[in-house]
């Protein structure tokens, strides 16, 4: 493999089509929460599952998450990257984020396909991103 700008193969930057980024969206299950807290840029993994075109994850309600995403701005993303080959992608949304409160909802959630949580604790509080905003990049070699 060379390097961008020789001869030969080169990767290229490609936007993605917002229906390639929630297909992507559906292959994992950890992605990043970023908000801001107090003033200072916080990022947290966490699992998450895709629902009718929103992201939920869980959290414990008396946590920084719970917290500092309610009512605001926050970001979500998820990626995957191939070092080896030097290629990837990245899917970014934005929008509010709430408590997921609707019954009909939270029974689906609770299903055997749920979003489990790798961290310990009770985290009993579903947190909802409907995304304003989707966009998502692949770097591929071409």
């Amino acid at each position: 493999m060379g390097t961008l700008g020789e001869t030969g193969p080169q990767r290229r930057l490609m936007q993605l089509s917002e229906p390639e980024c929630w297909e992507l969206l559906g292959t994992q299950e950890v992605g990043r929460v970023g908000f801001v807290a107090e003033g200072t840029p916080q990022i947290f993994p966490v699992n998450f599952q895709v629902h009718e075109r929103r992201i939920l994850f869980r959290t414990t309600p008396y946590g920084a998450v719970a917290q500092a995403v309610t009512g605001v701005p926050i970001a979500f993303e998820v990626d995957t990257i191939d070092g080896a080959n030097q290629t990837g992608w990245s899917v970014l949304l934005s929008g509010e984020g709430n408590h997921e409160s609707d019954p009909a909802v939270l029974a689906n959630l609770w299903g055997p396909d749920r979003a489990t949580p790798w961290a310990d604790g009770t985290r009993v509080l579903w947190i909802s991103l409907t995304p304003s905003a989707v966009s998502g990049r692949r770097i591929a070699w071409v």
